[in-house]
């Protein structure tokens, strides 16, 4: 059970700290062009940290804890970056479909982020752990 709660702590920290410059520098300026008039000031945290924690406990269940029970790093980046296609691909293709000044410079850039980073905190908090006790 200690093993899962690292996984999880792990993988939100990788997650997290990525996702904040990922933000800052990557996606917030394609944002803020496209659709800035829509964003919150100030950000609203909770229903952020709410998606956050949420996300990453179901990247560990579906994804992160099968693979490091079965010693499987590659398998925790192909899952994660199937959930995160998955679920960055639903938020994208859903806002591009339904509000009118969305992109394809969003869909594509926020799309492959998305994804890249889920599969990359899956297969970083497993590597983390595995070296850890093996």
């Amino acid at each position: 059970m200690t093993q899962a709660f690292l996984l999880y702590g792990l993988t939100t920290v990788i997650f997290l700290v990525l996702d904040f410059v990922g933000i800052q520098f990557l996606i917030r300026p394609i944002f803020e062009r496209n659709v800035g008039h829509l964003l919150a000031e100030p950000l609203r945290l909770g229903p952020a940290a709410l998606f956050y924690l949420g996300y990453v406990a179901g990247l560990v269940w579906l994804v992160s804890w099968p693979a490091l029970k079965g010693n499987d790093p590659v398998h925790a980046l192909i899952g994660g970056l199937i959930v995160g296609l998955m679920c960055y691909g639903t938020y994208e293709m859903t806002n591009y479909a339904t509000l009118a000044d969305w992109s394809w410079e969003q869909v594509i850039v926020d799309g492959l982020w998305g994804t890249l980073l889920t599969g990359f905190s899956a297969w970083a908090g497993v590597i983390a752990l595995s070296s850890r006790f093996n």
